[in-house]
């Protein structure tokens, strides 16, 4: 009770600080502005928003046409290439702690992010054919594979991050909200590059670089772009040492080996018509997340009696854990043709992966969860055509698309391996649970083969318009109807016996062997369902003063149903789709001279059918759940002089479970026969607080304008769950959720005209915590991902 006590009067503390902060509001509000001119959005690598006088503009494509961030009324965080890489932000994971209610958390490499936007995320649905609710945009083309969402985070122009559904211009699986990543192209003027350079603990290095060349002055040009990134493994592999050298040999896990490139052809014949012409690739391959595991039985042993007893908290003993390969590539096509007042703008894509893994993730020498092998294809087609008209007090955008994709997937899965040493060849009767009595032949272990293939295919058409109804207040209003059509066909489980014979088929939909018998009622359908839905949103924006504006909308998202992908006994199942309707209401306001820009939103959501995955015993369910959040934002940019900044922000999130839902029922700590209570519960990967304040000062100016620059950033989140079950099912430390923390990161560098050197240092106090966690209690533990250690370096950029 105590605790209870403490928790609720912090939290009570924090929406007074709230209220008080936003008390401030009208008077800040008030204040007078200068109205600012916009910084031209393809800016070299060598240019800095510093060097203006004040905050500088950005310039953002949220709402599919260029405008100024601080005139657009909804919550976007946008982050400059030139920021990127003066923050050190390299991966997605990076980006979690930078930005108020988003969180970036995935058990697997740093190329498959698991996105986190307002408590909306995938959660721990790791499936190959789950779609996120956080829609992945590169340069405006949907990626609908999760494993590649993270393979283009370099040579950036800005990422945008777009909070709260968006249900009429992007549509597509967007509940949470999306991001774009928007690449470099050229921009038809002379030629430049950069080549950057970093090396660090752990024997890290990054080499990242571009080079731009015009071909006919403002008619033709091409930039090329490339990095490569390579680190070993946070997570020692004590297995060699101690008779297990398994398939990872001597390498350490949670590793990182990418490599990825990109060339853009930029072609613009005439000033009406401008063509780019993209094509990308992506190669990871890294040693995968040896996650680290509370074993639960007595004396903290797993289910033969195995003990950690003599391994530090970043040791692992997993034989069956190897590497992640992630393999993409694709091509894209952009055509604006302006028509007077009228811009045509066509936008494709096509993107094929593939994904590869071996997961241990029972995380001990003893065989009992293991992912022997697991292997996605994945192709995707994306077409995109809309007009945009920008006139006198009235703004248009109107256009259609249509997607289509395919995943299929096969998963070699083993559950209680050991069981097989006991019952020698041939043998079959998994889990001892198929035959039972006297005669009855030995346990052998759950070992399946599986596959499926998903298929998925989308048409929208949608339209949006701002109408200034006076000279300060202004209307949009958008609507968007989808029409998705999801497959899920040629799916089986094939049991295997002790030898890895086949035995039995769990389930087909139609799959079979000769001679090779199937569950009775395990022959199953193929699975389909249809949806044709309407979306959109209305906002209501008004200009207080040329630099300040009040807003409040109501947008509704949606997004298609799905199927469980993975589960070696029971049959497949789906649900329909999940809806959000949430209600904002924000302000954005610029003051002091251009010094000091204060934004803040309070927000409410109603969330419908959140698709969720249950494992219990081995087997996966996909459920729905209902359940509701609410929460505001601020976020403070200050530069009282030309050589002082501090970018700060807080986040508060209250998310909750609606009553009278229950899931995983028959378990043993559920009071009710219909499972475990989840009422109230709050979602996972969704801390009440987020907050970060980053500093930086420059120094030092020398004769030939060279500067000295000392940044910071200070990172929190409270207390976050990583599970719907909160702490009503778990017996382990997962029932805990992972504890209020903060990471501390620095940089020092010395910036000249044409180069920058600098050290930096991330995670400075070492502090150890859970990124992400699963509940394996039923295989004898819980399984952890922990986050990185302290991390250092120096990294050098040379520009041409």
């Amino acid at each position: 009770m105590p605790q209870r006590r403490e928790i609720l009067v912090n939290q009570a503390k924090t929406l007074r600080e709230l209220s008080r902060a936003c008390s401030l509001i009208p008077m800040l509000l008030a204040a007078p502005a200068w109205a600012q001119s916009d910084t031209p959005a393809q800016a070299a690598p060598q240019e800095s928003s510093t060097e203006q006088s004040g905050i500088a503009d950005i310039v953002v494509t949220a709402n599919r046409r260029s405008e100024n961030l601080q005139r657009v009324p909804a919550t976007v965080a946008a982050i400059t290439g030139d920021a990127l890489q003066a923050r050190g932000i390299v991966s997605a994971s990076d980006l979690g702690g930078s930005l108020p209610n988003v969180r970036v958390n995935s058990p697997f490499s740093q190329t498959q992010p698991n996105f986190t936007i307002r408590g909306i995320g995938v959660a721990n649905e790791f499936n190959s054919n789950a779609q996120s609710p956080i829609g992945v945009y590169f340069d405006e083309v949907y990626q609908g594979f999760r494993p590649s969402h993270g393979a283009a985070l370099y040579d950036l122009e800005r990422i945008e991050v777009l909070k709260g559904p968006q249900g009429t211009l992007y549509g597509r699986n967007t509940t949470g909200g999306a991001i774009n990543l928007i690449s470099r192209r050229p921009d038809l003027k002379g030629s430049n590059g950069y080549v950057t350079g970093s090396y660090g603990n752990y024997d890290a290095y990054m080499l990242q670089g571009a080079v731009e060349q015009t071909l006919v002055e403002d008619k033709l040009g091409v930039r090329l772009a490339m990095t490569r990134t390579k680190r070993n493994g946070f997570i020692k592999n004590a297995g060699p040492e101690n008779g297990f050298p398994g398939v990872a040999g001597n390498k350490d896990f949670q590793a990182e080996d990418n490599i990825a490139g990109r060339a853009t052809l930029r072609y613009k014949p005439t000033d009406n018509l401008d063509i780019t012409l993209r094509g990308y690739f992506a190669y990871s391959d890294p040693i995968g997340s040896g996650g680290v595991p509370y074993l639960i039985g007595p004396g903290q042993t797993d289910l033969v009696g195995y003990s950690r007893a003599n391994l530090g908290r970043r040791e692992v003993i997993t034989p069956g854990q190897g590497k992640f390969i992630t393999k993409s590539q694709g091509v894209q096509a952009r055509i604006d043709w302006t028509l007077g007042d009228v811009v045509v703008t066509s936008v494709s894509g096509y993107d094929k992966d593939n994904y590869n893994l071996s997961f241990d993730f029972d995380g001990s020498p003893t065989s009992i969860g293991q992912y022997r092998d697991s292997r996605s294809s994945f192709y995707g087609l994306n077409q995109d055509i809309h007009l945009t008209y920008d006139g006198n007090g009235f703004n248009l955008i109107a256009g259609i698309y249509a997607g289509k994709q395919r995943v299929r997937t096969f998963q070699d899965l083993l559950y209680f391996g050991f069981l097989n040493d006991f019952a020698g060849p041939n043998q079959f009767n998994p889990g001892g649970l198929f035959f039972s009595g006297p005669g009855a032949p030995p346990a052998t272990a759950v070992s399946t083969a599986s596959g499926y293939t998903q298929k998925q295919t989308s048409f929208a058409a949608y339209a949006e318009a701002k109408i200034d109804v006076t000279d300060k207040f202004n209307v949009t209003i958008g609507g968007r109807i989808t029409r998705d059509k999801v497959t899920f066909t040629d799916y089986y489980s094939l049991l295997r016996d002790s030898s890895f014979n086949p035995a039995l088929y769990a389930y087909t939909s139609g799959r079979t062997m000769p001679g090779i018998g199937i569950l009775t009622g395990a022959l199953s359908p193929e699975l389909e369902q249809t949806a044709t839905k309407p979306t959109g949103r209305i906002i209501l924006s008004y200009d207080v003063t040329d630099s300040s504006l009040f807003y409040a909308s109501y947008s509704r998202g949606y997004r298609s149903g799905s199927y469980n992908g993975s589960s070696p006994v029971a049959s497949p199942n789906g649900v329909g789709p999940e809806y959000v309707d949430a209600f904002e209401a924000g302000f954005k306001s610029r003051f002091l001279d251009n010094r000091l820009q204060l934004n803040g939103a309070i927000f409410y959501s109603k969330y419908s059918g959140q698709q969720v995955q249950e494992v219990a015993n081995g087997a996966a369910f996909i459920r729905s759940l209902d359940g509701r959040l609410y929460g505001g934002e601020l976020e403070l940019t200050a530069q009282p002089v030309d050589d002082f900044r501090v970018v700060a922000a807080i986040g508060y999130l209250n998310t909750r479970y609606k009553g009278d839902q229950f899931l995983a029922p028959g378990d043993p700590r559920a009071t009710d026969p219909r499972g475990v209570a989840l009422g109230g519960n709050e979602f996972p990967f969704a801390p009440q607080v987020t907050a970060s304040i980053a500093p930086e000062w420059t120094v030092l100016h020398t004769a030939n304008d060279s500067k000295l620059i000392l940044s910071a950033e200070a990172q929190y989140q409270s207390r976050q769950w990583f599970d719907f079950f909160n702490d009503r099912q778990a017996v382990g430390p997962i029932r805990n959720g992972q504890k209020a923390y903060t990471l501390v990161n620095g940089r020092i560098s010395y910036a000249a005209e044409h180069y920058t050197i600098a050290g930096f240092v991330k995670n400075a106090f070492n502090k150890y915590y859970g990124a992400y966690a699963i509940n394996t209690e039923s295989f004898g533990g819980n399984f952890f991902v922990p986050g990185p250690p302290r991390t250092y370096g120096i990294e050098a950029t040379f520009r041409f």
